[in-house]
């Protein structure tokens, strides 16, 4: 079973009143927000190195 999987069944079992395509739902919003989160923080990062030099 697969990490996505894995949270998507954890949700489902911690939400019973969600349906597995809602959950699926949420746990992709979720990573792509992560995702543009560390997106954002490497270009912070790498422009700040840019500036150091």
């Amino acid at each position: 079973m697969t990490k996505f999987d894995e949270r998507v069944k954890e949700l489902v079992d911690k939400h019973p009143n969600l349906t597995r395509d809602e959950a699926i739902k949420i746990v992709t919003e979720k990573n792509a927000r992560k995702k543009l989160k560390r997106e954002k923080k490497l270009e912070k990062n790498s422009d700040k190195k840019s500036s150091d030099i």
